[in-house]
């Protein structure tokens, strides 16, 4: 018989729970994009943004407390022009991406009709 392993789950802090709640009530993103680039599942996101609506939302009581760490107090003023233009530029960036795809894809198409056209004149 197999040996039963404890499971290590992750646990967040509030903090984290907090930021991702943020960014997923952001109005020109997706939760299920904010969750992807978290590394978390987004049923979890979306449980925690349904507690923080609730007035729920609380920090994992197994999760051991981290000391507040010496960053910025305050946040700069232009915060969140900062966001906007980092917004822009990620959005500039997939528009980018998205033209190189159609590029390659239009590629790939172009091959699979040619070898299609050799195979024919060859038999």
């Amino acid at each position: 018989m197999g040996q039963t392993h404890k499971r290590n789950y992750d646990r967040y802090t509030l903090a984290f729970k907090l930021r991702a709640v943020k960014l997923a009530n952001h109005p020109n993103v997706k939760t299920k994009d904010i969750a992807e680039g978290l590394g978390i599942h987004p049923v979890m996101l979306y449980r925690w943004c349904m507690e923080h609506r609730n007035g729920t939302l609380v920090e994992n009581k197994h999760m051991k407390k981290q000391k507040p760490s010496p960053k910025r107090v305050n946040p700069p003023p232009d915060s969140e022009a900062a966001a906007e233009d980092e917004l822009a530029k990620a959005k500039k960036r997939i528009k980018d991406l998205e033209k190189q795809l159609n590029a390659r894809q239009e590629e790939i198409d172009l091959l699979k009709k040619a070898r299609r056209f050799f195979e024919k004149n060859r038999r």
